[in-house]
């Protein structure tokens, strides 16, 4: 990756526990979209760019208006040896663009900016990427992704940039580590959505500046935090966007955070090393793997698996080996069923999902150990400040963080047994702000706005629970039919958070055809797993629509044609 790149590695931020930002670029096979003369770049050179400023008046919410920092002509980068796979093929040479967006607030930090534009092949279309975590770094993704194999497609799928999209993306309006931007109104609308409109905004100047016309269509994708972010999207700018991907969306912001950080009480004295983790993952395979024809580790009809933790239960109660006491039992509990959340939040979400059962508890990278439940049992009292905890799950300090930061304001405040019913206030305004509950896409759908949404089954950081249920709410909303047109929502066969396993589609594909062509996307498209590094094929399945699930029919369970997505009722519809 070119050294100018905004882009810093996944892995490494998130061992950090910096929780930063996550940027997604989406690939095609460039045979989607209709022929359209490529265009070069209008202006003399890249660098007349530098220097140059967007009105306020420009852009559809108030600021400061946008600098134009840097522009620069960024060399192509050639394939290299990557542990996440994120550079198998040549990122193109390209103007790159590097601004920032002034507020009004003082107290709130100004917008940082990405924006690629393609030197001689610009298809007329743009792509704006969501960030992930706590936000903080500026997401743009030239090449093929900024997050490495938990991306939703084929990691060997030509670039956006490759394909003539200008990709941009911005850093949710804060820097990575802070947390003094809470106490500013305008830097928390930032976050929540307001800096993705703005960047928008400035990038179509940006583009009429370079190509001396606006974008013919422009595209948004996220992932996790991202996919929130792209959700609220059509939500609140349903005339900005053509076409939408969200990906392992954390829909239910505030009552995840809420939900996280009552499992984190839980965890102090029920805590579960990875021999328990694995002794309910095991448990959990033995009960349901074969639910879906064959026994190979991924539990395809994942909703009816219904969690038996209960059979674990030591003779007395009590730790011990080969069994989980009554406080272990508890925190499992917590973490898989529906609770009560004590609030009412927006849209009238007052009891999260809970996480349901996966399979895939004790997989390597991101599930329990990571995400969920660590390595550490949490500690009674946080250190004042961010109160990130090493060797912690990492969404047990985005719980945490959120309590004390976003809604309490105070950075010595102990979450640990936190009541929300005081602060329901607060909390509703947090839920306006941030979660992308809304099911009404009616404005979205009416100019004909298309939305997918791609969820692993054993997402362990963000549940399918969450985007089934807001599946089922846009049902209930618009009707059926009205919802077909609109959305689609595939279900990865196992995996992880951000498509981890065999759920990489060819996402953007999908998107163009649908958007550009009218052709309505197919009940299973093939979700691959292929190997970083050659891309050679691990496995292939379908990623069914929601509520199907790939059954297994016979043939070689690597390839997707020994599967069919099978029909059948929600069972928690």
């Amino acid at each position: 990756m070119s050294t100018a790149q905004p882009i810093a590695s996944k892995n490494t931020r998130l061992r950090a526990l910096a929780l930063v930002a996550i940027g997604l670029g989406l690939l095609a096979d460039g045979n989607a979209a209709p022929a359209t003369p490529a265009k070069p770049l209008a202006i003399k050179t890249c660098e007349g760019l530098q220097g140059m400023r967007i009105a306020a008046s420009s852009i559809g919410l108030p600021s400061g208006g946008a600098l134009l920092e840097s522009a620069t002509r960024a060399a192509a980068v050639a394939p290299y040896a990557d542990d996440e796979g994120e550079h198998l093929l040549t990122t193109p040479e390209r103007c790159l663009v590097l601004g920032s967006i002034a507020s009004i607030d003082p107290a709130a930090p100004a917008i940082k900016f990405a924006i690629n534009l393609p030197l001689s092949n610009w298809n007329h279309r743009a792509l704006q990427s969501g960030g992930g975590g706590m936000g903080g770094a500026v997401i743009t993704a030239p090449g093929q992704k900024a997050s490495g194999r938990f991306d939703p497609m084929p990691i060997d799928a030509p670039y956006p940039i490759s394909l003539g999209y200008v990709t941009f993306g911005s850093n949710g309006g804060h820097a990575s580590g802070d947390f003094a931007f809470t106490k500013s109104d305008e830097a928390m609308r930032n976050w929540a959505y307001e800096h993705l409109k703005k960047t928008r905004d400035v990038a179509v100047e940006v583009i009429k500046l370079a190509y001396k016309e606006a974008p013919r269509k422009v595209f948004f994708s996220g992932e996790s935090a991202g996919g929130r972010e792209a959700l609220v999207m059509a939500q609140k700018y349903p005339n900005d966007y053509d076409g939408i991907i969200a990906t392992s969306p954390v829909i239910q912001w505030n009552a995840i955070h809420l939900y996280d950080n009552r499992r984190r009480d839980r965890l102090m004295t029920g805590f579960l090393n990875a021999a328990d983790i694995k002794l309910v993952a095991d448990r959990t395979r033995a009960s349901c793997d074969l639910a879906d024809g064959v026994a190979d580790g991924v539990i395809a009809k994942y909703l009816e698996c219904t969690n038996d933790v209960a059979t674990l239960r030591c003779a007395d109660g009590k730790a011990g080996s080969g069994c989980l006491s009554d406080a272990q039992i508890a925190s499992v509990n917590a973490l898989r069923e529906p609770a009560d959340l004590g609030v009412t939040l927006a849209n009238n979400i007052s009891r999260f999902p809970g996480f349901g059962v996966t399979g895939d508890e004790d997989g390597t990278g991101f599930q329990w150990p990571f995400y969920p439940i660590g390595t550490v049992a949490p500690s009674m009292v946080l250190p004042a400040g961010m109160g990130f905890e090493p060797g912690r799950g990492v969404i047990l300090s985005f719980g945490a963080f959120w309590v004390r930061h976003a809604v309490v304001g105070d950075e010595t405040f102990n979450p640990a047994g936190f009541n929300p019913a005081p602060y329901a206030g607060r909390l509703q305004y947090l839920s306006r702000l941030f979660d992308a509950t809304n099911p009404d896409l009616t404005a979205f759908s009416a100019r004909g706005g298309r939305l997918l949404i791609i969820h692993p089954s054993a997402d362990n950081a963000a549940p399918l629970t969450m985007s089934g249920q807001y599946y089922r709410s846009v049902v209930a909303t618009m009707g059926k039919a009205a919802a077909d047109r609109t959305m689609r929502l595939y279900v990865g066969p196992g995996g992880s958070h951000n498509v981890g396993g065999v759920t990489q589609i060819d996402a953007l594909t999908l998107l163009e055809k649908w958007v550009l062509q009218g052709e309505t996307p197919p009940d299973a498209p093939v979700a691959y797993f292929k190997n970083i590094g050659d891309a050679s094929l691990v496995r292939a399945m379908p990623a069914c629509r929601y509520p199907a699930y790939a059954k297994y029919v016979g043939g070689d369970i690597k390839l997707s044609t020994s599967y069919t997505c099978t029909p059948r009722a929600d069972p928690l519809n």
